[in-house]
């Protein structure tokens, strides 16, 4: 549905986008992450034909953005991150605007009743969008970009503004539209990414640097096993029992917990089994077992190790 093949896009002589490749299939989900400045907008802005990519091709339906941009707009629902509202129309003015101007005509009404519902717009109708919450103007904006049916969406931060309850709605909205519809969910928010996404495209200084499911690429940039555990034990104790485990690289105590109780994160290099080493222990010893949990890295941490090729000191375990 979405195929970009080798993409460059130069201003000056600063390069934005540097051979981006990747393509997205209908009914798919596809966040957008990377740092501020990394190139997401301006990868978003050729896809809806904003702007000319300097070399490579983008295709959008099967239509060329340079050869056939009007026929692109057509098949594309988009919200920018700065909603396009005009603030003296109501909201419903603006609505009938939109499809208007997106030739809807007899369908109308039809398209026109179901997005006011899916962006839970009925209560603000009759209210000018100037004096409508952030929320509020977050939720027209996507009423705009859905009103046509489209094909393909480009949501641009589409839940900034929202409190808890709006977030879910949206979230729930946009994986129901992925059904039958193409998404390109833009974010700096990588739990959002992650729980919306089926997958997750991840650029930095103008690259595609990962492209894979969230679990993935974990496991891509994952260089150590880590567990927490707790006991009813002593220090001496419990330390006594885990050196027998080859591969541990470092054990962080959690000076927190109560006289009596022992607690600590152990991590190992990644070809140790970790997991079935300690219960072991816990068998053989019969610990009396407060918390044992396998962890993960977090968002951040990937994040952080994909874009900037870190590796997070082994005190940073979570």
């Amino acid at each position: 549905m979405i195929e970009l093949q080798n993409v460059g896009k130069n201003y000056g002589p600063i390069q934005a986008l540097n051979d981006v490749s990747f393509s997205i299939k209908k009914g798919e989900i596809v966040g957008f992450v990377g740092p501020n400045g990394a190139g997401k907008s301006t990868a978003m802005k050729i896809i809806t034909t904003y702007t000319m990519p300097s070399s490579g091709s983008v295709s959008v339906g099967g239509y060329d953005v340079v050869d056939n941009p009007l026929e692109v707009r057509r098949i594309i629902g988009y919200l920018p991150e700065t909603a396009p509202l005009y603030a003296d129309m109501l909201v419903y003015e603006y609505l009938q605007f939109v499809g208007r101007a997106r030739h809807l005509n007899g369908n109308f009404r039809k398209q026109y009743d179901w997005v006011v519902e899916a962006a839970g717009l009925g209560s603000v109708l009759k209210r000018k969008i100037g004096e409508l919450s952030k929320g509020f103007k977050q939720r027209t904006c996507l009423a705009q970009a859905l009103i046509h049916d489209p094909d393909v969406l480009i949501l641009d931060e589409p839940t900034s503004g929202l409190d808890p309850l709006q977030i879910i709605g949206i979230r729930k909205l946009v994986k129901d539209l992925a059904h039958e519809k193409t998404i390109i969910l833009s974010t700096h928010i990588l739990s959002e990414a992650a729980a919306i996404s089926d997958r997750i495209l991840m650029i930095h200084n103008g690259s595609i640097v990962a492209d894979g499911k969230f679990e993935d690429l974990v496991k891509q940039v994952s260089d150590r096993n880590s567990i927490y555990v707790s006991a009813k034990l002593t220090k001496k104790e419990f330390e006594s029992a885990v050196k027998s485990i080859d591969g541990i690289k470092n054990i962080i105590y959690d000076e927190a917990l109560p006289r009596g109780v022992v607690g600590a994160h152990l991590v190992s290099d990644p070809k140790t089994d970790l997991t079935a080493s300690v219960n072991e222990i816990i068998r053989k010893q019969k610990w009396d077992i407060l918390s044992f949990a396998r962890e993960q890295l977090s968002l951040e941490d990937a994040f952080i190790r994909l874009t900037q090729g870190g590796s997070q000191p082994e005190g940073g375990v979570k």
